[in-house]
């Protein structure tokens, strides 16, 4: 923790010392955690960021982690100080005692209240959820701002990006519902933002990855909005070229024969697996609920409805529904959501050959494709 009290009862901020000061202060003063009011222990060290941690283990002391990583402390200082340079009321660590949470910051507009969580370390799912809802049920805006990879993922441009599942989780939504997610780098004081996000497969997508430096950062913070055109071109071609990796590899590692479904539903339209339809893997906006690459769900839902003498579009949910079930895929709305706007897609294609191509029909059906003004 970065925080306690002393023996005067004052909050008492270590980081704000030099080291010379803060080896005085630990043999003249007594500390104690804010929380449970037990003593501490200041901790100094050469490589580690000066903080505090019990001298016995408690209930407190395994309810809130210690041990925290050098990245998470400084990180947590940086925010701290970036928010109140800004000009907002914030406090650091706060115990919120009728949650029993305590989050790295609370920041305090006018009357509205976020709860910032910096997390570095991974956070089990359903702690991610407990501590969010908690937050929420009273009034506060939990936002997780996760510690930028150490990699490539973390490079300016548009790119394909892996994001753990916890992550997909913890996006974060502008007013018109497009969703993206921001990380923050305690090394080097950025913002990293991960727009554009278009999922493909897994936990993968392809987004715009941008950086914005702290002093150019504002609170609350800078929201995307919509890439042009030109741009979901470069997405476009990104997102075939996974397709049609994804099916070469289907199709030369494949163990199952004529018993895989993908497979025989190509064989049995008369489809060429090394030159797939334009129309077979297409992007929807609630592809993620669907665990297949999008190229083989489509595939299956246009076998699937060929036998049924229908076109995807008129399919009704018991349609859908049977569908999902006929190939083990989990059955959410969102699942029946993708089917249908899938469906659409198509209708809006047949309806209007020529009028727009499928990239620009893909474009103003997505939207939901952003970047930071």
């Amino acid at each position: 923790m970065l925080i306690a009290y002393n023996n005067l009862q004052q909050l008492f901020h270590p980081y704000q010392y030099t080291r010379k000061a803060l080896q005085k202060y630990r043999r003249t003063m007594k500390f104690f955690c804010p929380q449970c009011l037990e003593p501490v222990q200041l901790k100094i060290g050469s490589y580690n960021i000066p903080h505090f941690a019990h001298l016995t283990q408690n209930q407190c002391s395994q309810l809130f982690a210690e041990g925290e990583s050098k990245l998470h402390l400084q990180g947590k200082i940086q925010l701290f100080e970036w928010l109140k340079k800004l000009g907002h009321k914030v406090a650091l660590e706060p115990f919120l005692k009728e949650l029993s949470q305590r989050p790295d910051l609370l920041v305090t507009i006018a009357n509205n209240n976020f709860a910032l969580e910096f997390q570095c370390s991974s956070i089990a799912h359903n702690k991610w959820h407990q501590r969010t809802i908690g937050y929420e049920k009273n009034n506060i805006q939990a936002i997780w701002l996760f510690q930028t990879p150490q990699n490539k993922d973390a490079i300016n441009g548009i790119r394909k990006i892996r994001i753990p599942p916890l992550q997909q989780h913890a996006f974060m939504t502008t007013t018109t519902g497009l969703p993206y997610l921001m990380t923050y780098n305690s090394k080097t004081a950025d913002f990293i933002y991960w727009t554009n996000l278009l999922h493909v497969h897994g936990h993968t997508f392809i987004g715009k990855v941008q950086k914005i430096s702290m002093d150019k950062q504002r609170f609350p913070f800078y929201l995307p909005n919509s890439i042009t055109q030109e741009e979901f071109r470069q997405y476009w071609q990104l997102y075939k070229r996974a397709c049609q990796h994804y099916v070469y590899r289907r199709l030369l590692h494949s163990k199952k024969g004529v018993q895989d479904s993908f497979l025989r539903s190509c064989y049995e339209m008369n489809l060429s697996i090394t030159t797939m339809p334009s129309y077979i893997g297409i992007p929807v906006k609630e592809g993620a609920a669907i665990t297949l690459f999008a190229s083989e769900w489509q595939t299956l839902l246009l076998h699937f409805s060929k036998r049924l003498d229908l076109e995807p579009y008129e399919l009704g949910k018991n349609h859908i529904q049977d569908f999902l079930w006929q190939y083990q895929l989990e059955d959410t709305g969102q699942a029946v959501k993708a089917i249908q706007q899938y469906g659409q897609l198509l209708k809006d294609i047949e309806q209007n050959p020529g009028l727009l191509d499928i990239c620009e029909q893909v474009y103003a059906h997505l939207f939901a494709i952003a970047t930071i003004y």
